[in-house]
């Protein structure tokens, strides 16, 4: 055997093959070894025969069949001929991928649009981004689920531990119901002194424009609000929202919320309460609410509701701290 023989391995280095491909074109009579070991079965190249791997290597990057590969390499006198043959076999499939894809791009949904004024949506931004936080199970919690449907656009704030959910009538809705999550940096770019009174709404898949500024929007799932809000399970009570922001101003940081008599009583929690909240968390849905009144009820679940009282469909949810097992 020949000093200057290359093993497979070096071959597939110079070559940028792997392995397992110079086994295969062995096989199928492309590219042959110089040499094989007849004990071990270890193929053996020529230094030659670089060049010609290199050559296998392009051509099957560029998706040549491995019949018209073996033709250039045993006829190289038609070898052009067969690349030029290949070339329009690509530039033919290009126009029919393009054809295909026309066709598919016009069987998607649309994206939903609508058009809203412009301070209503800045005000309800305004509401939910207390609530927008991390969660390391929910990324998608970092910005605002916009949940468009028919004349009503839903804006949900959440961080894990509350939410505030704010809604804007919308103008002339088209399109199917979408849910699309919105980075907070986006709303935040949305100029409030020179954005025109009113403006369109765009959402969809991959497809996110509020009021003029465009983006891209979360690629991460959100939980289902409708699912979070869950029917109260206390009548209720309405109370001046600056009288009970300056009692829990002088509260503790937990405190126990009593709806008893149609009054709200914020106490420090006692030996016998199971659980709390947080102040300031109720502070922020008091504050977001922008109203002169605020209904306050339990659910179910035991978190607080707080709701703007001539607003219901928007609110503030804060959950429960558990103060002792």
């Amino acid at each position: 055997m020949p000093d200057d023989l290359l093993s497979i391995g070096a071959l597939a280095r110079a070559a940028g093959l792997p392995v397992t491909a110079l086994r295969f074109y062995d096989t199928a009579g492309v590219l042959r070894p110089a040499h094989v070991d007849p004990v071990t079965g270890y193929r053996w190249y020529t230094p030659a025969q670089v060049r010609t791997a290199r050559l296998v290597a392009s051509l099957r990057q560029a998706g040549m069949p491995v019949a018209d590969l073996a033709e250039v390499l045993a006829a190289p006198g038609r070898a052009h001929a067969v690349l030029a043959r290949h070339r329009r076999r690509l530039e033919e499939d290009l126009v029919a991928a393009r054809a295909h894809l026309d066709a598919a791009g016009s069987l998607l949904p649309e994206p939903a649009r609508s058009t809203v004024v412009t301070a209503d949506l800045l005000a309800a931004v305004g509401a939910v981004r207390h609530a927008v936080g991390a969660h390391p199970a929910w990324p998608g919690l970092a910005g605002v689920l916009l949940h468009l449907a028919g004349a009503r656009l839903r804006l949900v704030g959440c961080d894990g531990s509350r939410l505030a959910v704010a809604t804007v009538p919308v103008r002339q809705p088209s399109g199917p119901p979408v849910r699309v999550v919105a980075p907070l940096a986006l709303l935040d770019a949305i100029p409030p002194t020179t954005a025109p009174d009113a403006g369109p709404v765009v959402l969809g898949a991959g497809a996110l424009e509020v009021l003029g500024v465009a983006g891209e929007p979360l690629d991460a799932p959100y939980p289902d609000e409708e699912r979070l809000v869950l029917p109260s399970g206390s009548p209720g009570v309405t109370v001046a929202s600056g009288e009970l922001v300056e009692t829990a101003a002088r509260a503790d940081d937990v405190v126990v919320v009593r709806l008893d008599g149609g009054r709200v009583a914020l106490a420090p929690p006692g030996a016998r309460d199971m659980l709390g909240f947080s102040r300031n968390f109720l502070l922020d849905a008091v504050r977001a609410a922008r109203a002169e009144h605020v209904a306050l009820a339990i659910d179910e679940r035991s978190a607080l509701r707080v709701s703007p009282a001539d607003r219901p469909h928007d609110l503030g949810l804060v959950m429960p701290i558990r103060l002792r097992r």
